[in-house]
This record gives structure tokens, C-alpha cells and sequence, in this order.
């Protein structure tokens, strides 16, 4: 497959480099840009990034760059694969490189990636006319083996895609089916980012196994991870999500439900659908309570969740609840910088006004 557009990954993590290896393969003119020269250097002087595992092949990127202006300056789209806690630095970094025309993807954006990412745009005076989007999940499931090589474990089935304002939700996925037709329309970013089900999935289930985590067990963070126990707190806390979206509007999939698209999982409840998933099953359980299911997947999803909760009057007992654990549990602040109203450029707004914003970026 041979394509005239030109895509820059920002990013060079697990699924930075597993995506550019990805497009390399497919034959499209790649760039990935990373802010560890170590990384960088070995990508540029091999050529690109090998694959493994459910993908095979080397994947060709034309440019492997630490200068985010080199890395944006030919680019039509740019996907933004970083963990949701730098997007802001990213945007900061952005704002003064970034193109009129361009698609900037944030690619995961867990919850309302594209919010913020906008606000830091607006902050920093960018005067360049781009559109923004964002995706509920990596399309991948993947870990790094070494520096331009990754191991592959699986790829989703369908990832839900919005532009913001959704006007433009149409012609974004349009441009990204030119590689990936798992990319699908979603009806706004409401969608997408209350798709995002890490912040249900993670959180909980991590501080549950704080005992497994600082044991010498090597353990498996899905198969060991995810008992009947935690499997039935976790669904509960996945109906607070449900139900906070369903007052926004939206009829979204329970975590079973999403098992089911994804990956053609079926089971009778959460805990068995998760264990019965084959790509998660390689799945390893870290070794520290410092670890992004926590120090990004609360700031950045539940805290989100929970503030849009108080404002449509619902109850988010167990989201607070393990917002608070994990402060107390980690000792540290994970509301500075968090995603709440404010920090989003939303905080005034009705939740009519709310969705009327995200649809059509009136306000």
C-alpha cells in the first residue's frame, strides 16, 4: 500500500513504536519523534522498527527525530501516542511548530484528551487552524522487547474515533481508514473518551493486589489479577460510568460488553470475560505501586468521570473511593494537574452546554 500522505507518530513508547513499524510496513512515509535520543538513535540507524508476534516485518520510518519542529513540519497527520499525563507538555511543545490543515490525533486520548490538549493550545497562542481528535484505545496490544522492536500481542477489533468539534469527525476518520479501517465514527468525544474503560479497569484492580505487587510473585496482572471479588467491584464501578454517560445522552458498552467487540470475547460476567482474553493473557503484573494504572489513569479518567458525576447530581462512590485510596497508597497528590472541569476549559458550562460544545465547538 503506497499513500502521498505523510504521518508523524509523537511518541516513541510501546505503542509509538509498534504504530510507525505498523504504518513502515504498510508503506506509508512515516516519522516518529521522541524525546529519548537513546530510542531514536537506534530506530534511525537500523531504519525503522521490527515486529513481532501478531504482526511480523520491519516497517521502513523515513524520519526518527528529538526536534518536534523537524518532526511536524511535513506532516498531514499526527498522532499523539503518549501517556494522557503528557499531553499537556506535548501540546506546549507543539504549539508554535504546528501547521493550518493538519489532523492531530490524540491516539489514546483516555478521557477527554482532546479537551485539554486544546486548552494548552489556546494557552500557548498556537494560531494554526488544525483539527483535533481523539480514540477511545490503542489499536494495539504491545510491549517494547528493545528499541525498535516490539512484540505485538494482538489488535483490537474496532477503535472509536471523534474529532472535536464532531463536525469534522467524518472527514478525520476518513483520512486514518487510509491505513487503519478498525478506526471507526463515533457520534462526539463524549463517546470516545467514556469508551475509555483503563480508568475502570486499572485503578481498582491494581490497589486490590498491593500485596501481589510488592511480593517476589511473578504474576500476570489480568489472569492473577482480576478475581470474582474484584471482577464484581469493578463491574459496579463500571455502572457509575454507564450511568453518567446515559444522563449525557450516550448508550454506552459495559467493560463485558467492550470484551465482546474488541476482542470476540463472551462470557457471563466481567471477571470471566477478562480472564478468558487471550491477548491479555502474556500480560505481566508490575512490580510497583508507581505505576501508570495509577498515577494516569486516575488523574486523567476517573477524576474526569467523577466531576462530570457531581455535576449531573450522581452518585461515583466507588470512583472517589479509589481516587482516595490511591493518593493514600501512593502518598502523593494526583489532583494537581488531574483532569477536572477547570483544567479542561469546560468548568461553567451546563451539561446541555457541555454536550452542545463537543458536537459543534459553539459555546
Amino acid at each position: 500500500m503506497k499513500t502521498s500522505m505523510k504521518w508523524t507518530i509523537l511518541g516513541g513508547g510501546n505503542g509509538g513504536q509498534t504504530t510507525a513499524g505498523h504504518l513502515g510496513m504498510m508503506g506509508f512515509d512515516v516519522t516518529l519523534y521522541d524525546i529519548f535520543d537513546e530510542t531514536i538513535q537506534v530506530i534511525k540507524k537500523q531504519g525503522g522498527v521490527y515486529l513481532e508476534d501478531a504482526l511480523i516485518g520491519f516497517g521502513k520510518v523515513s524520519c526518527a527525530t528529538t526536534n518536534i519542529e523537524e518532526a511536524l513540519q511535513d506532516a498531514d497527520i499526527v498522532l499523539v501516542t503518549v501517556p494522557a499525563t503528557a499531553h499537556t507538555t506535548v501540546a506546549k511543545a507543539c504549539a508554535p511548530y504546528l501547521k493550518d490543515g493538519q489532523i492531530v490525533v490524540l491516539n489514546p486520548a483516555a478521557t477527554f484528551g482532546s479537551l485539554a490538549f486544546k486548552k494548552t493550545l489556546e494557552d500557548e497562542g498556537c494560531t494554526a487552524t488544525v483539527t483535533l481528535a481523539e480514540t477511545n484505545t490503542l489499536l494495539y496490544g504491545c510491549r517494547i522487547i528493545e528499541p525498535g522492536k516490539t512484540q505485538v500481542f494482538g489488535l483490537k477489533n474496532r477503535i472509536l474515533t471523534a474529532a472535536l468539534p464532531a463536525t469534522e469527525t467524518t472527514r478525520v476518520v476518513a483520512a486514518l481508514q487510509t491505513a487503519f479501517p478498525q478506526f471507526e465514527a463515533a457520534d462526539s468525544i463524549l463517546v470516545t473518551s467514556f469508551d475509555n474503560t483503563n480508568p475502570i479497569l486499572h485503578p481498582a484492580t491494581t490497589l486490590l493486589n498491593a500485596g501481589t505487587i510488592e511480593s517476589d510473585r511473578e504474576w500476570h496482572f489480568y489472569i492473577d489479577g482480576f478475581t470474582p471479588s474484584i471482577g464484581r467491584f469493578v463491574e459496579k464501578m463500571d455502572e457509575e460510568r454507564l450511568a453518567i454517560g446515559r444522563a449525557l445522552g450516550l448508550e454506552l458498552l459495559s467493560c463485558r460488553e467492550q470484551l465482546e467487540v474488541e476482542y470476540s470475547v463472551f462470557e457471563d460476567n466481567l471477571a470471566e470475560s477478562v480472564r478468558s482474553n487471550s491477548v491479555y493473557k502474556d500480560i505481566k503484573g508490575q512490580k510497583t505501586l508507581n505505576t501508570r494504572y495509577l498515577t494516569e489513569d486516575i488523574p486523567m479518567g476517573l477524576v474526569p468521570f467523577v466531576a462530570l458525576g457531581n455535576l449531573l447530581g450522581l452518585p461515583t462512590a466507588r470512583m472517589e473511593t479509589i481516587i482516595d485510596m490511591g493518593q493514600l497508597v501512593l502518598e502523593q497528590d494526583l489532583m494537581t494537574g488531574a483532569r477536572t472541569l477547570e483544567n479542561l476549559g469546560i468548568d461553567g458550562m451546563t451539561p446541555e452546554e457541555f454536550v452542545q460544545y463537543v458536537k459543534t465547538g459553539q459555546r
